[in-house]
């Protein structure tokens, strides 16, 4: 059982990769996006020093403890903010995991949602629906470039990073978000596109 919940997860999880990483820096709208042309805020350079900093953290986990660590924590990084969202057996190893973040270069904060409990593949299917029916909201309304935003699910709670392109367009990423059945709580890491915490992160 234990072998069938880990490939479910596997194939899950590579679902999701494939439907939430872009590296693009113009993406020309089609149907989708009602043909305008979504911009990613991330440069070309911080978007590709990102995914370094997630691929280094998630050898770190497979290398240190692949049942506690790297099966269990689900790792987006955004303009060099790192967001650990999860489901842990113990203490140890929730510590475990933010001490191996910090020790990864390019890292510039660390958003730390893990929790200690009991995760089922119930529950991994219920987010991940959760996930995917929020990425699909975005991705159809032309009025959000959805190319800024990253999300996962963990116990029903819909964690949201990225950059915004103004309060309004927020404002509709939120209203989305609520609309997902399932969704218990929203938890909103999206700062503006012009917040001075930005300013040297494309740099």
């Amino acid at each position: 059982m234990k072998d069938l919940d880990i490939y479910i997860k596997l194939f899950l999880s590579l679902i999701i990769f494939f439907t939430s990483t872009s590296c693009t820096q113009l993406v020309v709208g089609g149907s989708a996006s009602g043909g305008i042309i979504l911009v990613q805020e991330r440069s070309a350079k911080q978007a590709a020093k990102d995914i370094i900093i997630k691929t280094k953290i998630e050898e770190a986990f497979f290398s240190n403890n692949y049942d506690d660590l790297f099966s269990k924590i689900k790792v987006i990084v955004f303009e060099g903010k790192v967001l650990l969202v999860g489901t842990v057996m113990n203490d140890s190893s929730k510590s475990a995991a933010a001490t191996i973040v910090k020790t990864i270069d390019g890292v510039k904060e660390i958003a730390d949602y893990v929790i200690v409990g009991k995760e089922s593949v119930i529950d991994y299917l219920k987010d991940t629906r959760i996930t995917l029916e929020f990425k699909a909201k975005l991705l159809t309304d032309k009025d959000i470039s959805e190319v800024n935003y990253l999300s996962t699910t963990e116990n029903r709670a819909l964690y949201i990073i990225g950059v915004s392109q103004n309060k309004e367009e927020l404002e509709k990423v939120l209203f989305h978000a609520g609309n997902v059945p399932g969704v218990k709580k929203i938890i909103n890491l999206v700062i503006d596109k012009k917040s001075p915490s930005r300013k040297s992160s494309n740099e």
